[in-house]
């Protein structure tokens, strides 16, 4: 058949490992940052990361057109191949892909909050009351209230460091093809 010898099925097993990682890394993280229970961090943890890897493969059939002839053949030797040409692009492209993803995990789960109706706004409430009782107590109330946007931020980096260790272990003791 044509599509089985043009699918990269190699790279689509690692999409679904790497995305099966960062949603228990992610979903841990977030349970133990924002005090949420595990069936909801599971949840949230699954839904952003679904929808980050959607938009990130629409975004790369979206640029890939217009890249330059050398770069789109690096980067299909990459997905196809496994070969790897030119590691700083592959370093800059991954740091921008931790950026973008961050953002959009951030919004994502924002957005799963205002659609479900869960929205808590505890952090407003805790500083509004926190402002009247002096100093200390406000130091203490902001050590109180988990940000959302630094426990994505943790979340996000932890589940990059994993699939980043994932990878390191695979180009050290798997043998080149």
């Amino acid at each position: 058949m044509p599509l089985f010898d043009v699918l990269p099925l190699r790279m689509v097993v690692y999409q679904l490992l790497f995305l099966v990682l960062a949603i228990a890394v992610e979903s841990l993280v977030l349970q133990r940052r924002l005090g949420i229970d595990r069936k909801k961090c599971v949840q949230l943890a699954a839904a952003v990361n679904l929808l980050s890897t959607v938009v990130g493969w629409m975004v790369f059939f979206t640029v890939e057109p217009w890249l330059s002839e050398t770069l789109r053949s690096q980067l299909m030797s990459y997905i196809f191949f496994d070969s790897l040409s030119n590691p700083p692009i592959l370093v800059g492209l991954a740091f921008i892909s931790f950026l973008s993803t961050f953002l959009l995990k951030l919004e994502g789960i924002n957005l799963i909050e205002l659609l479900s109706g869960d929205k808590k706004d505890a952090e407003p409430e805790a500083k509004q009351t926190a402002k009247f009782q002096g100093r200390r107590a406000q130091k203490e109330s902001f050590a109180i209230v988990p940000s959302r946007a630094l426990a994505v931020l943790w979340a996000n980096a932890f589940s990059f460091s994993a699939i980043t260790l994932i990878i390191a272990i695979r180009l050290f003791f798997e043998p080149p093809v």
